[in-house]
């Protein structure tokens, strides 16, 4: 009986595991010490395509943080300043925080950039999907590193 137990907690404890791997392929991420690799098949982004990125109203970037971008008059201050923010993290630890900075804060109001969407009242167009591509990730990772 004590085996069954035992089996049956090591079954379900793998399951978990295996399914919280699949929310965010192709990234590997880890947990312990909060980072995303990226898969030798994905490509390195583009610096100037990330700049764009982050520019963008898609990633609405811009409203909560304050970055080295003179030409933008308009920038928010209720995020971290991204100034220097390439020698403050690795690449991984940046992935991580685009990706979904909710796994290393709960409490963040900071989207989740790769998170499949499946709130109850998200309109079905958006259903199943995320709102960056992993190149759009890629992209913004390499923009965001080139600020040290």
């Amino acid at each position: 009986m004590k085996y069954l137990i035992f089996t049956l907690t090591f079954l379900f404890i793998l399951k978990d595991s295996y399914a919280a791997d699949k929310l965010y392929l192709p990234y590997i991420i880890n947990y312990s010490n909060y980072t995303a690799v990226k898969p030798l098949n994905i490509q390195s982004g583009d610096i100037s395509k990330g700049k764009k990125i982050f520019k963008s109203r898609k990633t609405n970037c811009l409203s909560c943080h304050e970055a080295p971008m003179l030409e933008e008059k308009f920038q928010g201050n209720f995020g971290p300043s991204l100034s220097g923010v390439g020698s403050k993290y690795s690449k991984e630890g940046i992935r991580i925080r685009l990706i979904n900075a909710k796994i290393i804060n709960p409490d963040t109001i900071m989207p989740s950039y790769f998170k499949v969407i499946d709130y109850p009242r998200t309109k079905k167009k958006y259903l199943g999907k995320t709102i960056l591509e992993v190149e759009e990730v890629e992209h913004l990772v390499e923009y965001l590193y080139s600020l040290k």
